[in-house]
């Protein structure tokens, strides 16, 4: 139910991506997925990060979103700092 989600919950570390984005809450990382392309978005990768946003937008552990959101980014070539 969507009135149940929390997208303002924060990240366990801010990932800083260069010239695009600051994720530091669940609501960063769903911009970021919804202005993805949409070949992108249907990529396994980005799907299941999706999935686990939307768990922990539920109040799930937010751990595993940061460790998968920082291994697709790698996989894109993008460059990120995690603080």
């Amino acid at each position: 139910m969507q009135s149940c989600l929390n997208w303002s919950r924060p990240l366990p570390q801010r990932i800083v991506i260069p010239t695009v984005a600051t994720l530091a809450t669940l609501a960063d990382v769903r911009v970021l997925i919804e202005h993805l392309p949409s070949d992108h978005r249907d990529d396994p990768a980005w799907r299941h990060i999706a999935a686990q946003l939307e768990q922990a937008a539920t109040g799930v552990e937010v751990v595993d979103l940061g460790i998968a959101l920082r291994m697709a980014l790698m996989l894109e070539g993008l460059e990120y700092q995690a603080q």
